[in-house]
């Protein structure tokens, strides 16, 4: 069993596996040919364990068969230390900034009230307010100029009051540094 457990590698445990037997015969790159080739599609990393039978074979499945034994791979001297630090990833979100803008519709009107983001800055989202919603319908909310056109430095919503008073519709950008 020791000749098995030793030509297992962290490598292996990394590949995808299916319920095929490791046996002391073959070789390393055989048996990750056969993990990556089985028909079940593999599993993946964060599923696979390593499992022996009373026999002292030793398998790579998802989880251990009944008459199996769930063996520890750090016990076994099978994970390495630890690999050096990765590079920095990119930076997050800066300028970060939410602006509005704030129309009344007249009765009986349909309009488009638009907000945009300020110079160098562009849009990640927006949404809309609208007063009494029985009167004021919504045809659309996007990042556009109101024509039709989609843009990255604002926000429209198409509006529609239908009501006998005046009500507010309030746009809303949410925009962010280039």
């Amino acid at each position: 069993m020791r000749r098995i457990l030793a030509e297992l590698t962290l490598a292996v445990l990394t590949v995808a596996c299916s319920e095929q037997a490791t046996a002391p015969a073959k070789k390393m790159s055989a048996v990750a040919r056969d993990f990556t080739n089985s028909s079940d599609g593999g599993a993946t990393v964060a599923q696979t364990v390593l499992c022996s039978n009373p026999s002292g074979s030793v398998f790579v499945r998802q989880q251990c068969l009944s008459n199996e034994q769930q063996l520890d791979p750090v016990a076994l001297g099978l994970v390495g230390p630890q690999g050096p630090a990765g590079p920095p990833g990119p930076s997050g979100i800066s300028g970060y900034q939410i602006v509005t803008h704030q129309e009344s519709l007249s009765p009986s009107t349909i309009a488009n009230v638009h907000v945009e983001c300020p110079i160098g800055k562009r849009v990640l989202g927006g949404g809309f307010e609208i007063e009494t919603p029985t009167d004021v319908r919504v045809f659309s909310s996007e990042p556009s100029d109101g024509d039709g056109n989609l843009i990255d430095h604002g926000w429209n919503a198409l509006v529609q009051n239908a009501g006998s008073s005046s009500r507010q519709t309030t746009v809303t950008a949410i925009c962010a540094s280039a």
